[in-house]
């Protein structure tokens, strides 16, 4: 047996939807990051265009360059927040080959020369955006140019790249927080549904613990709105009270066969003693012994049928089929039995439907003998004197049926179920005939072995029908 610790069901799967909620958290943020990034880029793009659109459209009005502002910086900063651009901007007017006719603020030699190794970038087309690649100790620039129609000169705005990049990580704090808030009520959420999920199988198992303990008398909840887990609960009901039923028919059985064996040896060792001590003699001895005889017969044939019985149900059913005329050996079976019964006011019929009139089945007549019998014994025990038993031959497209109807007092509801268990005796058969319960559970396994069944179709007050059910040779 594996050493290694056994953890809870709650427990594993916890943490493994923790594990796939928080992985899938990661990847939707890496996702939503990515997607953030690239937006505020492009929104950058079309700002930093936009913004050198508005400073080239003033100059336009103002003969090629913009007006003299006192305060420039604080008229560029208004004009750059109205496009959601901050930093340090820098402004330039070029003319048509390229000298910088205005500009501001002041920037070192160094950023203008930057800026005019791609004048032939920034003077060609329509408007557009390009960018400076940063140099050592200096930052990357977007350079937003837009053609004027004044002097065919150009209007330049210049903002740091890096402002791009600074709306994505604002309010870091309060977005870990978002995120660990997520993943806790995620992972609570999780954590109560797994509850819900294996109360159930909690159920289950300490159900089996009590079973294995010899406690069958268990209720289970049957108000489960999951299939899967209503199905699970309703099995282990049926199996609770498939034990129960089985536990107190073998309480039954160790009584009955307790009794039933002992009640002929009590017999055979009473009349032997009262032969063996003359308290009998002549005609009236030899009829005691017969008596013995029969009680003999009797303990051997119920000693048979526990051999028998364990013999099939361990599966050792040999059957030898061959071509069978079923009509004629159903009379041949009547017959043979009603010359051996005592009450000879046993009617049996045999009824054969046309389709079943010629039938010759592939089958084994003996074990087929055997059910009939258990049958007809089960029904002259049932009926009373003057009481009628119907055996009925009929075929369907691919079944031969066999139907044993006796006028009896039908067997109870209640019993109806159990009685193909083992060793299960009616309550009138416990105190009115002798037997061990194995008739018709013995018979069921032979059909079953011939490739059939043994089943109850009908019982009430009026009597019962047993049907044997045959397949029929394709």
């Amino acid at each position: 047996m594996s050493k290694r610790e056994r953890r809870s069901l709650l427990y594993y799967w916890s943490i493994r939807y923790f594990s796939i909620l928080f992985v899938s958290i990661m990847i939707l943020g890496l996702l939503a990051m990515y997607l953030f990034y690239r937006n505020a880029i492009s929104a950058q793009y079309t700002a930093v265009k936009n913004m050198a659109g508005d400073l080239g459209a003033i100059a336009n009005d103002n003969q090629g360059k913009l007006p003299e502002i006192p305060d420039m910086e604080k008229f560029l900063a208004h004009l750059a927040a109205g496009h959601n651009l901050q930093g340090r901007p820098i402004m330039f007017i070029l003319d048509r080959d390229g000298h910088i006719v205005q500009q501001y603020p002041p920037v070192a030699p160094e950023e203008t020369e930057r800026m005019m190794t791609r004048i032939a970038d920034i003077m060609s087309g329509d408007a557009h955006v390009i960018k400076l690649e940063a140099r050592q100790g200096q930052e990357p620039y977007l350079v937003g140019a837009y053609p004027m129609t004044v002097e065919s000169g150009f209007a330049l705005y210049m903002a740091p790249e890096r402002n791009a990049l600074e709306g994505m990580f604002a309010f870091r704090y309060q977005r870990w927080m978002l995120l660990a808030s997520f993943l806790f009520i995620g992972w609570g959420i999780v954590h109560v549904m797994t509850r819900r999920l294996i109360k159930p199988i909690q159920e289950a198992a300490s159900a089996a613990k009590q079973i294995v303990a010899g406690n069958y008398k268990l209720q289970f909840r049957h108000d489960y709105k999951e299939k899967e887990i209503h199905e699970l609960a309703h099995s282990f009901q049926e199996m609770a009270d498939r034990l129960n039923r089985l536990e107190k028919l073998r309480t039954q059985l160790l009584a009955g066969v307790t009794h039933e064996l002992k009640t002929p040896v009590t017999a055979i060792s009473g009349l032997v003693q009262a032969v063996r001590g003359k308290v009998v003699e002549g005609e009236e001895a030899e009829v005691f012994l017969d008596h013995c005889m029969n009680e003999c017969n009797r303990l051997q044939k119920m000693v048979q049928d526990l051999l028998d019985f364990n013999s099939f149900a361990a599966g050792n059913i040999h059957v030898h089929h061959e071509r069978v005329d079923m009509q004629a050996m159903l009379t041949d079976v009547i017959e043979r039995w009603s010359r051996v019964q005592e009450r000879q006011s046993i009617e049996v019929k045999l009824e054969v439907s046309v389709s079943a009139a010629d039938l010759r089945l592939l089958t084994d007549p003996n074990r087929i003998e055997q059910i009939l019998i258990n049958l007809l014994n089960n029904a002259r025990d049932a009926i009373a004197a003057g009481g009628v038993v119907i055996v009925r031959l009929d075929t369907t497209d691919r079944y031969c049926h066999i139907s044993v109807h006796d006028t009896g007092g039908g067997i109870p509801e209640a019993g109806q179920k159990d009685i193909f268990e083992p060793f299960y005796r009616g309550a009138d058969k416990r105190t009115l005939v002798h037997g061990l319960g194995l008739g018709l559970p013995f018979s069921r396994m032979i059909a079953r072995s011939l490739g059939g069944d043994l089943v109850l179709t009908h019982s009430s007050a009026s009597g019962s029908i047993f049907e044997l059910i045959l397949p029929q040779e394709s």
